[in-house]
């Protein structure tokens, strides 16, 4: 519901600013004209109009002039400096319908005429001015009276690139600007209403960019489409969706274990009666089946509680995302849910619990009839009887009997709801997905049950007894019907008694042996035929971890002591995970990346034998990491916890009368492993998942939002690029304000936005792209304090790199951005008009590089300019400041090479270094030239402004992570008031040889402290560990060098709400335990 709310409520924003509007079309900006002719004209969009007028499917063609310039109230002395003055055509603007009151009402174009303007309602609050108002617009220094007549509603016509905006005549527009015949944008309307004209905006589109193609003269492209837009607007929404997923994947892990868990406490406690069950002729398929129903029963009614309230969970999260979206982007979202969503999650929590309850359930009813009607304790599971090779590989073929099983069903299950789907569709057509997966499950059932009953009616007893035709017939026709899978599911009938027999751990060792060794091969080299799990992280290394775990099995099944097994390979996968730690608490190591601390790739490397290609990992491994090192970590705990009693006995005189309550308190989780063991893994997963996200968003917003961010500087000063200052202290001074006494240094940053390549680009003049470059003058090299990341060989220190930058007109430095490659979310460095460096972090990181040559051009008079890139900044200095995403280079550069540069920025430093100076100077700086619309604003309150919102986004995600410890507290609650009955003889036996009340009590209090606090402790070091390996690797950092710290306030909320809820889950079973009466409890049979 969280996905499809943000979804929703940005397709939504986009049909209401789209409007009628379908198709946006606007100058090409990599076309050569000059800067003022970079425009469309009145001649392109009459051909464009006759072109369509007769084509049924658009009803409209219009053209709007837009001019970002700053709006003055001089009543309230109030200046919108981005605001955009909208020209539009009266007589065409109607078909769009995009003048509307704030009541919703259609407004007629005609209203428009003189010096008379609708205001967006975004500009109206911002500025204070409503109907009657005068409101004053600057162009070139010269400021223009226009009356208000009105407010209308934020649309495509009345609002550009989110800014608010003043709709006027477009006549009177050119006539201020004086851009006579000139468009901004030209916008096509589909025919029909707002939101039905997808399925026909590709074709519209197409047709339009063919038109422009046979009139190149015009210069124009197609810069957006509704379609488009709203297919972002669902891209973000699925985004939200992963990462909540992922998020949640540790909660839906720890459910997993809790279901599984609390099957297991209930065979324990029916053992008995399923062992008599079983002497008396109910066979192992019964009881699995009775307890599958019992599971389905608890399944279906939890699944619908679940699922409303993961509703109720959602609610409250997007009202926390609507005040984050609303404080920080002025973007308003609402709750929304659709049914096919809810059944979908509804659905896949029946599916995963039903699997579990399957397993457990299939688990269960193995079981020998006279331990288990003896109460004897099992033999231990993993030690085989014959321990040959040739007993193990009868074993193995045992195993593949049951995945031989599994695999039918899959094959079965996936063809008969393709089959069914197809033959809906040819027969009904396109039905609803719902109905479509409901009559597939429907039809999945019935031939599940029909291959289930025709293959035991065909098993090899019943098959050689076969007599009369019509048994054969039936037969014939079962194998007609199920075909290949009637053969595998014969040829599994026939050996079902012969792999139950020889079936055991050992087998299934051998099969996750194999497993492991194909995914590590797999994702380290691999074949084409399966070429997705080539260079996966997660096949490789989830495939090592199981290869490590078969390994301890299989030195068990022959004979090996089973903790010493599995001790030494938990600890084994723990060092393995938290690679490179210890190492690098002691060594300076430059790189983890490329295999240098694998252990695969190191045996290799010493074996001479073929190595691994390149291991990439992305957010998945946030999942496996924690469900790998924490199942490692818990194997050596649960296996060695007897070792936690050792203190007890030693410190036994001081801890006084509490002694024998401790060691019963350790010693009844020590006795119960699998159990204990399940609800360490339910709270060492969760605690993991919210340690690791806690301690990663901190850093990275002490990093990305520290001080480094502001480049030295205290103000930014933004300037109107139709509104030019070329000297802010003289500006400053002619509006009557002396900067000397608050401004302690100002430096001066051109921009120009030329297109850039490779000068040894191979595509030549193809790959150009248009990139920010930004010109510093003297001052502001002195003033600036830009963190140098990585430096071009003969340049030793960041002071060469800054005197270079002052004396050598041809050198150039650049943000960190044009290195990273990017991800999926991000633009592809192939792309035309995307500007990389061709080469990563990775590269001038570990190899010495020299300067890289760029080619700039301008793109009208198609002049170029050489220069050399010496240096990158550190990734920080652009976390804040837009205009830091540039090539830095001199001004005098950028001004002789590009026009003069099309905007000046400058960065101020006050004279007094207190965040209340760096407010008032730059409150100052706007207030004196507000006419020019210039906009300063203190760069320490911006990082703090954004790192309140992050901030807030962090402990959003944390707060609905912590969901998940629900389940360890459940678990613990479970556990705690099943002992109380599990123990009530045992309970009375303490009472009868002298514990009290208050001992015993305390002994169960304790208990359940002890598997919180592992738990807990379990999933804090894991998390820290692993966090610090992320921000210590330059990669995942994108190279910056991040000063781990571990926040511990943040940690501490965890380990008492944690801890505090479980405490409290234990009160009640233990005062039940305390209060047992002696008598009874030694009666009880």
């Amino acid at each position: 519901a969280t996905g499809d709310t943000v979804g929703y409520s940005i397709t939504n924003e986009i049909y209401d600013s789209f409007g009628e509007a379908d198709v946006i079309v606007t100058f090409d900006g990599d076309s050569a004209a000059e800067r003022g002719e970079r425009f469309l004209t009145d001649d392109f969009l009459e051909a464009l109009s006759t072109e369509f007028a007769d084509d049924p499917e658009i009803d409209g063609v219009t053209g709007v002039l837009n001019e970002v310039l700053p709006v003055l109230n001089p009543e309230a002395r109030l200046v919108e400096a981005d605001a955009t003055l909208i020209g539009v055509d009266p007589q065409s603007v109607d078909a769009f319908e995009g003048l509307r009151s704030l009541d919703g009402d259609l407004i007629a174009g005609s209203s428009l005429g003189g010096f008379r303007v609708y205001l967006s309602e975004e500009l109206a609050e911002a500025i204070d001015a409503g109907p009657g108002d005068g409101v004053e617009v600057y162009y070139d220094g010269e400021p223009t009276t226009f009356e208000v007549i009105g407010i209308v509603q934020n649309t495509s016509i009345t609002e550009s690139q989110g800014r608010g905006g003043l709709v006027a005549s477009l006549d009177v527009v050119r006539e201020v600007t004086g851009l006579e015949g000139k468009l901004s944008v030209i916008i096509v309307s589909i025919t029909g209403g707002v939101r039905d004209t997808l399925d026909r905006n590709d074709a519209v589109a197409d047709r339009v960019e063919d038109f422009i193609a046979a009139n190149p003269e015009s210069q124009a492209e197609i810069f957006f489409t509704k379609k488009e837009a709203v297919e972002l607007a669902e891209l973000i929404g699925s985004i939200f969706v992963t990462f909540f997923l992922i998020f949640g994947l540790f909660a839906i892990a720890s459910g997993i274990l809790l279901i599984f868990m609390i099957f297991v406490m209930l065979a324990a406690e029916r053992r008995s009666e399923m062992g008599m069950a079983r002497a008396v002729g109910m066979q192992r398929l019964h009881l699995t089946e009775s307890f599958l129903a019992e599971g389905m029963a608890y399944n279906l009614g939890s699944a619908a509680v679940g699922a409303l309230l993961g509703l109720g969970v959602a609610f409250l999260l997007v009202l926390s995302l609507a005040q984050i979206f609303s404080d920080a982007l002025g973007f308003g979202i609402t709750f929304n849910f659709n049914w096919q969503g809810f059944l979908v999650a509804y659905s896949l929590g029946v599916v995963l619990t039903f699997a579990t309850v399957a397993f457990s359930s299939f688990r269960i009813a193995n079981l020998n009839i006279v331990r288990a009607i003896r109460d004897l304790p099992e033999p231990q599971p993993l030690r085989g009887a014959d321990r040959s090779i040739g007993g193990l590989f009868r074993s193995a073929l045992g195993a593949l009997w049951m995945i031989g099983w599994i695999v039918v069903l899959v094959v079965s299950g996936y063809f008969t709801i393709l089959l069914t789907v197809l033959s809906i569709v040819g027969v009904f057509g396109n039905l609803p997905l719902i109905l479509e997966a409901i009559f597939g499950g429907a039809a999945l059932m019935a031939v599940g049950a029909l291959m289930f009953f025709g293959a035991r009616t065909v098993r090899r007893g019943q098959f050689l007894g076969m007599e009369g035709w019509r048994n054969w017939l039936i037969w014939a026709l079962w194998v007609a019907v199920f075909n290949v899978v009637a053969a595998g599911v014969w040829l599994l009938q026939l050996s079902r008694d012969w792999a139950g027999r020889h079936r055991n751990a050992g087998g299934w060792a051998v099969i996750m042996l194999l497993i492991g060794v194909t995914f590590v091969w797999l994702s380290g080299w691999g074949i084409d035929a399966l070429s997705a799990f080539q260079g996966q992280a997660f096949s490789y290394t989830g495939g090592f971890t199981l290869a490590v775990l078969a390994v301890a099995m299989l030195l068990v099944y022959f004979g090996v002591n089973e903790r010493l097994s599995f001790t030494v390979a938990g600890l084994g996968l723990v060092w393995y995970w938290i690679l490179p730690l210890p190492f690098s608490l002691f060594l300076e190591l430059e790189s983890v990346v490329g295999g240098d601390l694998d252990p695969i790739d190191g045996i290799l490397r010493l074996l001479g034998l073929p190595r691994p290609g390149h291991i990439e990992g992305n957010i998945e491994m946030f999942f496996v990491s924690g469900i790998a090192i924490t199942a490692a970590a818990v194997l050596v705990i649960i296996l060695n916890a007897e070792l936690a009693l050792a203190p007890v006995r030693w410190l036994g005189g001081l801890l006084g009368g509490i002694a024998p309550a401790i060691k019963t308190a350790i010693a009844y989780p020590v006795a119960s492993k699998f159990r204990t063991g399940m609800t360490l893994a339910m709270f060492g997963l969760v605690v993991f998942s919210l340690v690791v996200m806690a301690t990663l968003n901190s850093n990275f917003t002490q990093a990305f939002l520290s001080d480094e961010a502001s480049g030295g500087f205290d103000v930014a000063v933004d300037v109107n690029p139709n509104n030019r200052v070329p000297d802010l202290r003289q500006a400053l001074r002619s509006a009557g304000y002396e900067p000397d006494a608050t401004i302690g240094g100002a430096g001066r940053l051109v921009s120009a936005f030329p297109e850039v390549r490779r000068s040894d680009d191979p595509d030549g003049d193809d790959g150009y792209a248009t990139y920010h470059l930004a010109g510093m003058n003297d001052e502001f090299i002195d003033l600036q304090r830009f963190p140098i990341e990585h430096r071009a060989v003969g340049y030793e220190s960041d002071e060469a790199i800054w005197e270079a930058l002052r004396t050598d007109p041809t050198v150039a430095v650049v943000d960190a951005s044009r290195l990273v490659e990017p991800t999926d979310f991000g633009g592809d460095p192939n792309e035309p008009g995307n500007f990389f460096l061709g080469v990563t972090d990775h590269d001038v990181r570990h190899t010495p590089w020299d300067p890289i040559p760029l080619t700039f051009r301008e793109p009208a008079s198609g002049q170029t300019i050489e220069l050399r890139i010496i240096g990158v900044l550190e990734p920080q200095v652009t976390a804040v400041i837009p205009s830091f995403f540039a090539i830095f280079t001199r001004a005098a550069t950028v001004q002789e090479g590009f026009e003069g540069g099309e905007f000046e920025s400058y960065f101020v430093v006050t004279a007094e270094a207190t965040d209340e100076a760096a407010i008032e100077t730059a409150r100052d700086i706007e207030s004196t030239l507000l006419e020019l619309g210039v906009q300063a604003n203190s760069i320490d309150k911006l990082i703090d402004d954004q790192a309140s919102t992050s901030r807030s986004f962090q402990y959003l995600f944390e707060g609905f992570m912590g969901l998940g410890l629900i389940v360890g507290i459940a678990a613990l609650g479970v556990i705690a008031f099943r002992t109380v009955v599990e123990r009530r003889q045992q309970i009375g036996m303490l009472r009868a040889i002298g514990y009290s009340r208050r001992l015993v009590a305390l002994s169960y209090f304790l208990e359940s402290s002890f598997i919180a606090l592992a738990g807990i402790a379990i999933g804090i070091t894991l998390g820290l560990a692993i966090s610090y390996n992320l921000l210590a690797s330059p990669e995942f950092t994108g190279g910056t060098e991040i000063d781990f710290q571990v926040p511990w306030a943040r940690l501490a909320v965890v380990l008492v709400v944690a801890y505090g809820a479980s405490a409290l889950m234990t009160l009640l079973p233990a005062r039940a335990a305390s209060r047992v009466a002696v008598a009874e409890a030694l009666r009880y049979e």
